[in-house]
């Protein structure tokens, strides 16, 4: 058929189908191999994925992440955004990263079908990968030569995104050194871009003083990376405000935004950067361990401090876990103490199981997009089987307790540590 039809109305056909038939196809001729496997067909085949989902269409699905106790393993599943939040039962996701990190991993982000995995949340190993759950292709991102030069104590923060200008999927990874009153500048930054497949070292201003800690969320956003932080007024400790830092992916530049008034003085570690309908949000939670309620703020004019305003506001008297995301009906996912996957309405309070147990901390939600991305570049990325030591069936009731309390144990041991120390410091300099 190929020959009888022109080459641009072939591409067309082709980037309407699903990842996994556009594959398959590849064995029709050389021709559509080498088409197929193009970054050019790959980047107008992601582009057609995005343009496909129109917001009405209540088939849109989104991906969730927990840590089930029971397998010992994190499970990634993808539900339909409908009433019932239902699995959708067509897709099953192979996790190919089981033993590779303890208990789970930090996500980074997402974008374009794309997740970015870090294994720094149980102790910095320098692991970071980047994972096509749809079409089973993952990318392990090389050691850093200048991080390894590193011999102090410091803090990495990462953040994950796409430049348009070049076609290119970025990592761009910050050094915090630890000093005797804080943390030193200026900071080492790195980028890691796919194309490249390593890592470079960038001479770049970031903002003085500015920190990003334990806690950081980021969100990639009008192709910026944008990370709540905090930046003290002088070399020496003083006093704090907190902002939104900006790193441009394109231009490589860090740039500051404003946050409303009543988040300039909040403990850093109380707040979260988010996405709420394409705009900019910052999660506001009371505590960040034994955490009940939390406020939502949405920029929602980007880059314009003055639109900031408080959008909803969740009270959660059992106690809350993470607010993970936002439904088509308007209703909040989140997670509660319990390990519950919640949905919650803002509006009058009614909280629905969705019949998901993992750890509190553990969920993660994000929009599910199949698309062929790290399809030339990466490898690939099957499921690895269940160990014995991981058998359900041969483990015992106190052996199934004990890995339950390993996991929620250290959850709440790295929290209860990083926010007393944090907690701490910012007593001595915020005012």
């Amino acid at each position: 058929m190929s020959d009888y039809l022109p080459q641009e109305v072939v591409v067309r056909i082709l980037t309407r189908l699903p990842p996994k038939s556009v594959i398959k196809f590849r064995c029709v001729s050389k021709s559509w191999n080498l088409l197929i496997s193009s970054p050019y067909f790959i980047s107008m085949h992601i582009q057609q994925s995005i343009l496909s989902k129109s917001p009405t269409n209540p088939s849109d699905r989104f991906i969730v992440r927990h840590y089930s106790k029971i397998q010992n393993s994190e499970i990634y599943s993808v539900h339909l955004n409908n009433e019932n939040c239902n699995v959708d039962e067509t897709i099953k996701l192979e996790y190919p990263f089981r033993d590779f990190t303890r208990f789970y991993y930090r996500i980074v982000g997402s974008y374009n079908g794309v997740l970015c995995l870090a294994d720094d949340l149980f102790g910095y190993t320098n692991a970071v990968l980047l994972w096509n759950p749809s079409i089973r292709r993952k990318v392990t991102l090389p050691m850093s030569p200048s991080i390894l030069e590193i011999t102090v104590p410091c803090m990495f923060v990462l953040g994950f995104g796409f430049d348009e200008k070049n076609n290119d999927y970025k990592v761009v990874r910050i050094a915090h050194v630890q000093g005797d009153s804080g943390y030193l500048v200026p900071h080492k930054v790195e980028i890691y871009e796919l194309s490249v497949g390593n890592w470079r070292e960038i001479d770049v201003l970031v903002p003085l003083n500015c920190v990003v800690e334990y806690f950081w969320t980021h969100v990639f956003l009008n192709g910026n990376v944008n990370w709540v932080a905090y930046k003290r007024s002088g070399e020496t400790l003083g006093p704090v405000e907190n902002l939104i830092m900006v790193f441009r992916m394109t231009d490589e530049v860090f740039e500051e935004m404003q946050l409303p008034d009543a988040l300039s003085n909040e403990l850093p570690i109380n707040l979260n950067a988010a996405v709420f309908e394409e705009s900019l949000a910052v999660f506001q939670y009371d505590a960040r361990v034994w955490s009940k309620s939390c406020s939502i703020w949405v920029m929602k004019e980007y880059g314009v401090p003055e639109s900031w305003s408080k959008q909803f506001y969740v009270d959660l008297n059992e106690g809350l876990g993470m607010v993970l995301g936002f439904r088509k009906n308007g209703h909040v996912l989140l997670s509660d103490r319990n390990g519950d996957l919640i949905s919650y309405n803002p509006g009058t309070g009614a909280r629905e199981d969705l019949g998901i147990v993992g750890t509190k901390d553990s969920f993660y939600v994000d929009i599910y997009l199949e698309t062929l991305a790290l399809f030339s570049e990466g490898k690939e990325a099957r499921a690895r089987l269940l160990s014995d030591s991981d058998s359900e069936y041969d483990s015992s009731e106190a052996d199934i307790e004990d890995k339950y309390g390993d996991v929620e144990k250290s959850e709440l041991r790295m929290q209860s540590t990083m926010f007393q120390y944090l907690t701490t410091l910012f007593e001595r300099i915020f005012v």
